[in-house]
């Protein structure tokens, strides 16, 4: 994880799990924190760190480098620094475990990793068709390359909170 501090201001980035995230949080009491929170459901955190004004969703941003943000609290800083950074913020009102773009993208990645089990065609097949086939600007595997661990954490939080068995991670994830 990385965080960038700015007077009174820090934005943590990066994956960690959800103790490390507290851990952040509880050291940096005296702050006001906006968290990449990707993984996780903000609102948990949003009850016990009073210093957590915003969360965002980074972890899978492209090239475009938009990213979802939920803000409890606004703050010029975060905004500009953010913009400098080249992110463009896409403000969501709901809160929720993996928001909105991540939940989608793990469930595709994962039903790849499934059909790359099961043979039904090679990675490189995988991604040419859904480059090609649904217009993505890259296919599953090549989105969760150096991720899969990241793809691994939001399944589990989401099959923990909803007890759905659709976000069961794919076994091959763990390799």
């Amino acid at each position: 994880m990385t965080n960038l501090t700015l007077g009174n201001l820090l934005i943590n980035f990066g994956h960690g799990s959800k103790v490390e995230k507290a851990a952040v949080l509880r050291a940096n009491d005296h702050m006001k924190v906006y968290m990449d929170l990707t993984c996780f459901d903000p609102s948990e955190f949003y009850q016990e760190h009073p210093n957590l004004c915003g969360s965002f969703s980074a972890l899978f941003c492209n090239e475009t480098k938009k990213i979802e943000v939920h803000l409890k609290e606004r703050n010029p800083g975060f905004n500009r620094k953010m913009e400098e950074l080249g992110f463009t913020l896409i403000e969501t009102s709901v809160v929720s475990c993996g928001f909105v773009f991540p939940r989608t993208i793990v469930q595709i990645i994962n039903e790849a990793y499934y059909a790359l089990g099961d043979k039904v065609a090679e990675r490189e097949d995988i991604n040419r068709a859904m480059k090609f086939g649904v217009n993505y600007p890259v296919g599953p595997f090549e989105w969760s390359e150096g991720k899969e661990q990241v793809v691994k954490t939001l399944l589990d939080e989401l099959y923990k909170k909803t007890g759905d068995k659709r976000y069961l991670a794919c076994p091959l994830l763990d390799t």
